[in-house]
Formats: structure tokens, C-alpha cells, sequence
């Protein structure tokens, strides 16, 4: 059959080279063109199409019914249509979108039907897996345990999984187009908005913890992992929320950092108490230093005040001066190793000055060198220009003495290295705490540091090192350490420990810097006169014998002395005629009344009295209590006649 003649055959020609099916049909439905492209695709020639409907041509029959049925329909209302038709190929079914439209004549009736159509196989197929992906992640969605929602910039939703709803209590129709902001805590809802503003292309993702409030009016704690999705320019197009409760895991961190706090003070409290428990053992051999040197030294008063009165009495050139000398001397021996117990408590009497460590450390060199083992090497490492600090240097060479002797026991029979440095740091309160010095004032202090190659300390061995009496060694006194810790103490310093098993110990002494100038010479004393003719004083002591020398002594220089036994009653005779004394020789530690309150109620009644302390304690520590009050002199236990008429006559002016 020919084209039909109301196409021009120009168009006709372009029409039929096509690359897609083109078609019409007349008014009964029947083929009245077909182009090469559509013969192509329906498989037939075009004497097989022309003329026929789609279901003549061969068609499967449900097909080409469905085809004629549209085209009656466009010729019946002249309105366009759209078909999808799935045609069966050697290849596969193959998907073609037909568009049909109406053809009228010179009047507008609908004369015929012309149609084109193109091949969507692979747009429907892609339709399909689109709609089934989105269905696939519905359901992943529905199915997430994870509360999970979309939403615009501005937080409106645009979809929320069923766990979602279940977990605020709204309903889909609730939550869409209404934003998110109502659903979390009213003091969050400016740290989500800040946090998510954070998010751009470069960083779509932002994690957020916050509160909200469940369906049951509870405030939960959820964890949001928030992503952004941007168009090419970068736009925000939409986020995505997946929350997940976090409350009890927010819970057991709580949980954990209170534990941890707790734990913290816990420890805090055990360090304060080891530190406590290590003064308390200091303190206590303090105490039974003071009680022993208390009477030890009363014992040695008598001793050497008696033997010094004797001497006073005897002519010169008389045999027996020499025995009483032998007898002052051995009890000085006694005095002094009295001190040196003292010492070990803290509790000693120094000779302070101002010493330059390092100058003294240099001087200890060579005798260093013979007390250490054999397999030993020292070496030092001084600091030169150090500040003075103000202490005895007896007591601090016996600390270099005993902490190198310690460090060459450390090393023991195999080969090591001591090193010994001096040298300067700013100690602040952390630190002086650290070290277990809590109560020192921040500030210079000059450092003695030890060092050893030996075989360290435990745990257990550190806890204990400072005790009296304890040691590792086979055989010594155990009073090495403690010395040391005594002495330090005394001079208001302080000793860091470090120590590790199988490394090596350091033991690093602090003493406080002395400032330019902070010390003076004490001015020497004025000659005294020893006329004590018309003139009381009150001899206030526990032991007898210290009572009745200091009588002898003073009755032998002219004064008349009345005795107390007791603070109680020194205090009493006193209060009886205040004005009668020039002067008061009054004990430190007696029962009843100690010194200090003694001297108290005296004051209460004369102002101005005249008060010579004795004590066997450090004459700075046994007159701290008595700072700004005047007392007339001090004299240390033991003492001689020639010491007592000195503070005596001192006191009251000659």
C-alpha cells in the first residue's frame, strides 16, 4: 500500500528516515503509515502493517487489543494519549512509550491518528530499581532500632522511621512538616542549631549529644549522627538524623567519673595519711628524744655544774682540778651525744651561721672518697655561686656523710657510680607539697642531691626508710636516714626520694636559700659585773640537783636565791612579792605548770620580770613560745657555773 497522500512526499521521505517508529492510522484504526524505524522494531514488513489494526498485525492479543482500544479512544475524543507497551524481542521484552495524537481535516473533525514512539526500556528500568531501592531503604529504615529522620535547613521534616515516632510519641502526620526543635530540651535547642551550622560539603557530618524529651515526658540523653546533603553548588539540600539513646551510657560515664573522683581523693587521702603517719613517727621519736634529753640533761647539769663549782672552790695548782676536769669532759661527751639524739629527732641545738654547700661539700672530697666501696666511683657535679643557706655544718656534713655511705651500701659489691650535685631551684607550693613539705614557705632553695647506680628501693622499703631503727643491712643501727631527715627538718628544709628497683636511688635535699644580708653576727656579750650582793633570784626547776647548784653558784656571787620545785610554785612565789626578784632562772618542761605558762602568770602580775630560760632543746625552738616577750637570756642543759653567772648577771645588769 502507498503512503497516504495527504503526507508531502518531502516529508514523508524525512519521516520514514526517522531513527524512531513513526505511525498513522485512519479512522477505523487501521495502518496507513508506518516508517522503516517502526517495520524495524514490530519485525514485519510494511505490506504486513498497512491497512491493518495492531491486533491484525500479529501482536500478542492482549497487546494489540490494549493498542487499538487508545488509538478508538483519540479518534473518539480527539484528546492525546501516552501508552507503555513492552514488546517480546529475540533480545528481551523491550519497553515503548507511545504518543498518539489526533488528526483532523480542513474542518477539525478526527479524520485519523498519527503516533510516534521511542524506546524506555532502560528509563523504566532504571524507574524500577529506583522504586525498589527506595523501598529497600524504607524498610532498612522501619526496621532500625535508631530513631531516624529528614529534615529542611530551617528543620522541617520531610520523613521519620516508625522508631521515631515510638520514641517521641507523635504520629507521622504529627511530625511532618513541623520542625525537630520541640522534640529536644529547651536548653539544647542553641547547641544543636550552633553544632549544626558547623556542617558544610567539605564536612557533611556532626555528631551531637543533647536531651530530649520522650513520649513519656522524660529527658533522655540521644547521640545524633547528623549528615548533610548538598547539591553540586553546594547548597544544603537536606539532613539526616540517626539518634540512638545514650542515657545510660551518659549514666555509667557519670558513674565512672565519680568513681574516678572518688578514687582520687581516696588516694589523696592515703598519700596525706602515709605523709601523717610518717610525721606521727617522727613526732613520736621526738617525744621520747625530749623526754630522755629532759632528764639526761638535768642529770648532766648536776654532773657539770657540781664539778664546775668544785673547781670554782679549790685553789689554783690543787691535784683534784685535774679529776674535775676529766669529769667535765666526759659529761660535754655526754652532752653532746645527747644533742646528736636530738638531732635525730629534729630537735637538736645547732650552731647556725651562714655555709656555702657546695664550698663545704669541695672540703668533704678526699674524706668522701675513703668511706665509699671500693667498687665505687664518685663524682660531683657543683654548682659554684650558690646562696648560703643558714645551718650547722657539722649536722650538714654529717647528712653528706650519711646519705653517700647509704649510696655505697646501695651499690654493695658490684661496680656503680655516686654523683654528687649542688645547685639552685624555685620551689613552688606544689612542689614543696609533692616532697611532703606542704607547710614550707615557696621560694629558693638550695639542693644537695645524692645519686646512685645501686640496687633502688621498693615500695615497701620507701614507705619505711625514714623509720628509726630500720634497715636492710645485715648489721647497722638503722638511724643513718633518720638522722638526715631529722637534721633537714631542724634546718626548715626538705628531702625528695626517687627511686626505682634495679636503677638506682636519689635523695635530694632542699634547704632554704638565705637572702643577701638576712644574716648578722651576733654582737658579742657585755662583760657582766659579779656583784649579786642585794639582789633575790628564784630558781624554778624540777630536778633538785640542777636547783641547789644554781643556788650554790649564785650565793657564792653575793645573791640571796629562793627555789621552786615546780612551775605551779615558782609561779606562786612570784605572785606572793613580784617586785622582790631581779631575776627568774626558769625550767622549760616541769610538771604542774610548764615554763611557758609559769612565765605567763608571772607577767600577769610584773610586766618587766626578769626571765633566764633553761631547756636541753634548741634555743630556737624552746623559746618559739615566748617570741615578743622579752625574756632576759637563755641557757642550753648542760651547763656550767661560769654560763650561769653570765646569763644571771646579764639579766639583771651587773
Amino acid at each position: 500500500m502507498p503512503y497516504p497522500p495527504q503526507f508531502p512526499h518531502d516529508l514523508l521521505a524525512l519521516i520514514d528516515a526517522a531513527p524512531v517508529p513513526v505511525f498513522a492510522f485512519d479512522s477505523a484504526g487501521r495502518h496507513t503509515f508506518v516508517n522503516a524505524t517502526g517495520c524495524r522494531v514490530m519485525r514485519r514488513d510494511r505490506d504486513q502493517i498497512l491497512g491493518r489494526t495492531m491486533a491484525e498485525i500479529g501482536l500478542p492479543p492482549t497487546l494489540g487489543a490494549k493498542f487499538d482500544a487508545t488509538v478508538r479512544e483519540v479518534l473518539a475524543t480527539g484528546a492525546p494519549q501516552v501508552q507503555e507497551a513492552t514488546l517480546p524481542t529475540p533480545a528481551g521484552p523491550v519497553v515503548m512509550k507511545v504518543r498518539l495524537a489526533p488528526q483532523r481535516d480542513a474542518a477539525g473533525a478526527v479524520v485519523g491518528v498519527v503516533g510516534v514512539s521511542a524506546d524506555v526500556t532502560a528509563e523504566v528500568a532504571a524507574r524500577h530499581a529506583l522504586r525498589a531501592n527506595e523501598e529497600r531503604y524504607r524498610r532498612v529504615v522501619e526496621d532500625q532500632t535508631e530513631v531516624v529522620c529528614r529534615f529542611k535547613g530551617d528543620g522541617t521534616f520531610t520523613f521519620v522511621n516508625d522508631v521515631y515516632c515510638r520514641v517521641f510519641g507523635k504520629s507521622t502526620s504529627e511530625l511532618l512538616g513541623h520542625g525537630w526543635q520541640p522534640m529536644v530540651h529547651v536548653e539544647d535547642v542553641a547547641l544543636v542549631e550552633s553544632q549544626l551550622k558547623t556542617m558544610s560539603a567539605a564536612n557533611p557530618v556532626v555528631v551531637i549529644e543533647n536531651r530530649v524529651y520522650d513520649a513519656a515526658g522524660r529527658v533522655r540523653w540521644m547521640e545524633f549522627v547528623n549528615r548533610g546533603f548538598y547539591d553540586p553548588a553546594g547548597a544544603l539540600v537536606e539532613l539526616q538524623a540517626v539518634g540512638r539513646d545514650v542515657t545510660d551510657r551518659r549514666a555509667a560515664e557519670d558513674a565512672r567519673r565519680a568513681l574516678e573522683a572518688d578514687l582520687r581523693v581516696k588516694e589523696e587521702q592515703q598519700k596525706y595519711e602515709r605523709q601523717l603517719l610518717q610525721s606521727q613517727k617522727l613526732e613520736s621519736l621526738g617525744v621520747l628524744a625530749g623526754g630522755i634529753a629532759h632528764d639526761f640533761n638535768n642529770l648532766l647539769t648536776g654532773i657539770l655544774g657540781y664539778a664546775s663549782l668544785a673547781q670554782m672552790r679549790l685553789p689554783p695548782g690543787d691535784p683534784v682540778n685535774e679529776d674535775l676536769k676529766r669529769i667535765e669532759a666526759a659529761s660535754q661527751r655526754a652532752a653532746d651525744l645527747c644533742q646528736q639524739m636530738l638531732a635525730y629527732a629534729g630537735r637538736g641545738q645547732f650552731v647556725v651561721q651562714p655555709v656555702d654547700l657546695t664550698a663545704l661539700t669541695e672540703e668533704m672530697a678526699q674524706l668522701l672518697g675513703t668511706v665509699i666501696s671500693r667498687k665505687a666511683v664518685l663524682k660531683f657535679n657543683l654548682t659554684s655561686g650558690v646562696p648560703p643557706v643558714l645551718a650547722d655544718a657539722t649536722q650538714l656534713r654529717q647528712t653528706v656523710m650519711n646519705l653517700i655511705t647509704n649510696a655505697s651500701d646501695a651499690i654493695g659489691a658490684t661496680s656503680g657510680v655516686i654523683t654528687l650535685t649542688t645547685g639552685l631551684i624555685d620551689a613552688d607550693a606544689r612542689y614543696l607539697a609533692e616532697v611532703g613539705a606542704p607547710e614550707l614557705p615557696a621560694g629558693p632553695y638550695v639542693y644537695l642531691e645524692v645519686s646512685d647506680t645501686g640496687c633502688g628501693m621498693t615500695d615497701e622499703v620507701r614507705e619505711r626508710m625514714f623509720d628509726p631503727f630500720f634497715t636492710t643491712k645485715f648489721t647497722g643501727r638503722g638511724l643513718g636516714l633518720t638522722a638526715v631527715l631529722g637534721i633537714v627538718r631542724a634546718h626548715r628544709g626538705a628531702i625528695k626520694v626517687y627511686s626505682q628497683v634495679g636503677k638506682g636511688t636519689t635523695f635530694k635535699v632542699l634547704l632554704p636559700a638565705l637572702a643577701d644580708g638576712a644574716a648578722t653576727a651576733p654582737a658579742a656579750p657585755a662583760v657582766p659585773a659579779r656583784d649579786g650582793r642585794g639582789r633575790n633570784v628564784l630558781v624554778v626547776d624540777d630536778e633538785e640537783d640542777v636547783r641547789v647548784f644554781a643556788r650554790k653558784v649564785l650565793e657564792l656571787s653575793g645573791f640571796a636565791v629562793a627555789l621552786a620545785p615546780d612551775g605551779r610554785a615558782g609561779a606562786d612565789a612570784f605572785a606572793a612579792d613580784p617586785g622582790a626578784f631581779a631575776a627568774v632562772l626558769l625550767d622549760l618542761t616541769m610538771p604542774r605548770l610548764n615554763g611557758a605558762d609559769a612565765y605567763r602568770a608571772m607577767r600577769r602580775h610584773r610586766a618587766d620580770v626578769r626571765v633566764v630560760l633553761m631547756s636541753g632543746f634548741a634555743e630556737q625552738e624552746a623559746t618559739a613560745g615566748f617570741e615578743g616577750k622579752g625574756l632576759a637570756g637563755f641557757l642550753r642543759k648542760p651547763f656550767r657555773a661560769d654560763h650561769l653567772l653570765d646569763a644571771v648577771f646579764a639579766a639583771v645588769g651587773g
